[in-house]
């Protein structure tokens, strides 16, 4: 039994390989910031209620658009590679914030993923995904 839809699993199979592993990388950082934004709704403390929400929500909505920009880019749309291009930026810095003591791992998994997809979604193999269709016009 297959478990992905088949449009998704043949677009999968169009994309090249460092778009592929990309969009893989884009899953699992999709999941944490998710997973962390649920866990930040355990966490909210009697006077901090709204600072704890709002993170949580931030955090949710941060995992559900890097989901989003991935599925784009696997539907060939050249304009959500920008976003997610931002997002990786943004995430670099924010990974450096976390270096030390405990949350060494962190800063390690995010900055790694981050300049894993910054790198593969700008391969020219990726460029070709995003601008092939138009090309095979011209």
């Amino acid at each position: 039994m297959n478990s992905l839809p088949t449009t998704i699993r043949t677009r999968l199979f169009a994309a090249p390989v460092p778009l592929r592993a990309a969009l893989g990388l884009l899953v699992i950082q999709s999941i944490g910031f998710i997973a962390f934004g649920a866990y930040e709704f355990t966490q909210v403390q009697p006077g901090r209620v709204m600072t704890g929400v709002i993170t949580g929500v931030l955090l949710i909505l941060w995992g559900l658009g890097l989901a989003a920009g991935g599925y784009a880019m696997l539907a060939g749309r050249m304009a959500a590679r920008g976003p997610v291009a931002a997002a990786e930026i943004i995430q670099v810095p924010t990974a450096w914030s976390f270096l030390g003591g405990q949350t060494t791992w962190v800063a390690i998994l995010m900055g790694i993923t981050s300049l894993a997809i910054l790198v593969l979604v700008v391969l020219p193999q990726s460029t070709r995904h995003f601008t092939g269709s138009r090309e095979q016009r011209g």
